[in-house]
């Protein structure tokens, strides 16, 4: 695969990811019985802060998504150790191996391109 290829594939896979992660989050806190507006939306902002430069194939964009996703990674382990939400929990932190190393792939394609 050609380095250009590489990297648009990465892109999808990360915008795929990052939408699935954020549909997630919602579930997680519909079913998680106290419903609370304020923490989804304050979850959701720093990954929706990244959509339009992942949009962009920015690389700036993509080092910062690494960087949140990891936050997000902790969720999703300390939710599989909590009783009854184990499969919510490994779920999160798959998605979110997922995003990482895509968007990983993605800066390392990037830059072998420029």
């Amino acid at each position: 695969m050609t380095p250009e290829t590489t990297a648009s594939f990465a892109v999808r896979v990360v915008v795929a990811a990052s939408l699935l992660l954020l549909a997630l989050l919602v579930l997680i806190q519909w079913t998680s019985g106290s419903f609370n507006l304020l923490i989804l939306i304050a979850q959701m902002i720093p990954l929706a802060l990244t959509l339009p430069g992942q949009f962009n194939k920015s690389s700036r964009s993509m080092q910062w998504l690494c960087f949140v996703v990891l936050f997000f990674m902790v969720q999703g382990i300390l939710l599989a150790f909590t009783p009854g939400r184990t499969w919510i929990g490994l779920t999160e932190a798959a998605i979110c191996l997922i995003l990482f190393f895509s968007a990983i792939i993605f800066i390392r394609a990037s830059r072998k391109t420029a």
